[in-house]
């Protein structure tokens, strides 16, 4: 999956463990894939978006090795 852009939506607070949250998606040549991400309270975009890709890098298709994970430069939408 080579990902040419990172976008996020609907970033709040949670209301039980006071974490940041949003909304994250991957966007490919061939899919849209969506995470919801976790950060400490206040996090930079960054930290979110690291959350995200840990999550995606669990995937087994990912994990195993049949599908390569790769971000263009320039993927993050600002």
């Amino acid at each position: 999956m080579h990902v040419t852009q990172i976008e996020l939506s609907e970033r709040y607070i949670d209301p039980v463990d006071r974490r940041d949250c949003a909304q994250v998606w991957f966007h490919s040549d061939k899919t849209v894939t969506h995470m919801k991400a976790h950060a400490r309270r206040a996090a930079p975009i960054p930290e979110l978006v690291k959350d995200a890709v840990r999550q995606l890098r669990r995937m087994p298709e990912i994990r195993s090795g049949r599908e390569v994970l790769s971000f263009a430069s320039d993927c993050l939408a600002h």
